[in-house]
């Protein structure tokens, strides 16, 4: 596929919004998958120094599939906090990708509000196809886990966050 520079653009737009749309509808924590829009390459790889560490990992190497691994996040976040959404989301669409900043909120059932940044990088290559996802939160996020999940990183590796997720939703009794 050789695609022009406005459609790439296009398509970039479309990622950023897909990923934006199912978090706000709260669809996420339902199954809704923005990944219907993302294609990943075979060699696509995955890096965040606050869940992976300090290197990255091919995306098929993780235990979980990126859909439920995501559903997984926002049911046990919704636990605590039932309105969590994207409350600010910004997108920046260029030729080789594009870069996500999303203001994530909710409130505890005693209405104590809380949030976070994070920051995703997102790079394609001539296909569309998704070759390297990069992910940052900043310095609020592990006080926001503590409260959501019992429990906060930097993680290590490719499985230590999603086996906190899937010991918050099982004490719950919440099954994926």
């Amino acid at each position: 596929m050789t695609a022009t520079l406005d459609e790439r653009l296009a398509l970039h737009r479309r990622m950023a919004e897909a990923y934006r749309n199912a978090y706000l509808r709260q669809g996420i924590q339902d199954g809704e998958a923005f990944v219907d829009v993302w294609k990943f390459a075979a060699d696509a790889m995955y890096a965040s120094p606050y869940f992976t560490g300090d290197r990255a990992f091919l995306l098929s190497e993780f235990p979980e599939e990126s859909a439920r691994a995501s559903t997984m996040e926002a049911k046990a976040y919704s636990l605590t906090f039932p309105d969590w959404k994207p409350a600010d989301f910004k997108y920046w669409p260029a030729d080789n990708g594009f870069v996500m900043k999303t203001r994530w909120e909710g409130h505890t059932k005693d209405g104590t509000k809380m949030g976070f940044y994070s920051y995703s990088f997102v790079e394609t290559n001539d296909d569309g196809e998704v070759t390297r996802w990069e992910t940052h939160v900043n310095d609020e996020y592990s006080a926001f886990l503590d409260v959501a999940i019992g429990v906060h990183g930097p993680f290590h590796g490719t499985s230590a966050y999603v086996e906190a997720l899937e010991r918050c939703l099982a004490a719950a009794g919440v099954s994926v």
